[in-house]
Parts: C-alpha cells; structure tokens; sequence
C-alpha cells in the first residue's frame, strides 16, 4: 500500500522537494511509515531567492538566469524555460538544473523525465549537489528511467560528500531497506542521524525513519553512535562509511573462513 505526502523546500538557486510514504499493511500492528524522497519543487519564493545569487555570475549567465526568473515571476513558463534553455545550452550549472527541474515537473514544457535526467546530468556533472540528489532521487524511483538502485546510490553519495543533508538521509535508507546493497542498520542509522543533525526543518524525515526503523537493537544503536562520531571528525563522512562497510565484510569474510 501507498500514500503520497507532498512537502516542499526552497533551496536557490533550485528548489526541493517533495516525500514519497509508504506503509506496509501490517495486520494488528501500527502503521510503520518509511519515506523515500522525491524532487525538489520549482516554487515562486525560490524563484525570488535566486536574485540574490546573481551578483555572483557573470554578465551573460547573470542576464540570462535574471530574464529566466522575471519570466517566472511574470508567469510567462514557455518564455522562463526558453530563457533558462539558453543559458543552460552554453554550460551554465544553475540553467540546466532549472531546464531539468522543469521538465521534470512539466513546468512551461511537456513533462519529459527522460530529458530531465539529462539536463540533471549536465548539471550535476559540474558538481551541482542539487542535480546530484534529484537524479539519485529519479533513479532510485524509476522516473525517466528503470530502477537503478546502484546509479540511486552513487548520486547520493556525491551529493552527500559535499554536505547534503537529504542525500545523506536517502543513502542512508538504501542501507536500511537493503536496496542495492547489503542491509546494514549499524551505517544505515548513522547515516540518519547524521542527516537529522545536519537539517532538523520539517522536510528531512530522517528522524521519523530512525524512529520507523525496526530491529535497532543496543548494539546497533551504539555502533552507529560511534560512527557516527567518526562522520563528525572527518572532512568527507564517505570515508570513515567505507572504511566501517569494509571492516564488516572482512569480519564477514574472515568469519566464513
């Protein structure tokens, strides 16, 4: 069984997102909710905030993000994905996502996932953190393409190495749900605690998926903490979680031996 639950963030100069719940139907027992992001939503207020991020760009880019979000504003679509088309077409970062969020979203443009996966790809190649998420997001879901749990997985990761809470969070269920991996709660529960410490605003439900998380025993609980502080001393958390995922399978290994 599935329920839809819609949330939204802004986050210039794109937009997220939206929550994906299911529950399983599980008879005489509490509903257990567990939550898979979808995408950030292109919103007015982000539109606005991106003004603030032009004095960065320079005088092309700049002019051609300023007439994208003016046609936004105006509520000219056709027109503001014209604009933010141009500029992405001559390698800006921020103009692709925004080409890919709004194909996505069919927003100004027929909804074509396939083509968002693209231009998310432009983008995020170019370290976008943003596009990194959403096509961790797309894939993990199958939108635009088959489910692809390992491509799900390597985007995350890359959002997540530069500081993306949700990313965090969403690479952090693939481990509790064993999607694409090897369960492992121990990881799967420092990576959603650390997601939770990072961004405790009401669109990171990483707490209620600790919370919905079954068989976290004291052990478990105790491992991640202690991971979890390893993530707290490192520059990149992606290296005390790989160093942690090898130890376990060489345990495993020596163990089978």
């Amino acid at each position: 069984m599935e329920r839809w639950l819609d949330g939204y963030r802004c986050a210039p100069p794109i937009l997220r997102n939206e929550y994906c719940l299911w529950a399983n139907d599980f008879t005489n027992e509490p509903e257990i909710l567990q939550m898979k992001a979808m995408n950030r939503i292109f919103q007015p207020t982000a539109a606005l905030a991106l003004v603030a991020l032009f004095s960065c760009l320079s005088g092309p880019a700049r002019a051609g993000l300023e007439e994208g979000v003016t046609a936004y504003q105006a509520g000219d679509l056709p027109l503001a994905f014209k604009e933010f088309h141009s500029i992405a077409e001559t390698g800006n970062a921020d103009g692709q996502f925004n080409v890919a969020l709004m194909y996505e979203q069919g927003i100004g443009v027929a909804k074509d996932e396939q083509q968002a996966i693209v231009w998310y790809k432009k983008s995020a190649q170019q370290g976008n953190s943003n596009a990194q998420f959403n096509l961790g997001v797309l894939y993990e879901n199958g939108r635009g393409s088959a489910v692809d749990f390992a491509l799900a997985r390597q985007w995350y990761r890359k959002a997540a190495a530069q500081g993306d809470a949700l990313a965090i969070g969403n690479l952090g269920m693939l481990y509790v749900r064993g999607d694409g991996v090897k369960v492992d709660k121990v990881a799967g529960l420092a990576l959603l605690l650390q997601s939770a410490t990072m961004d405790n605003s009401a669109e990171n439900h990483a707490k209620r998926n600790i919370a919905a998380t079954k068989g976290l025993t004291p052990a478990t609980i105790e491992a991640a903490q202690n991971l979890l502080a390893e993530f707290g001393e490192a520059k990149n958390l992606l290296l005390p979680l790989d160093q942690y995922l090898k130890s376990t399978t060489s345990n495993a290994g020596s163990e089978s031996q």
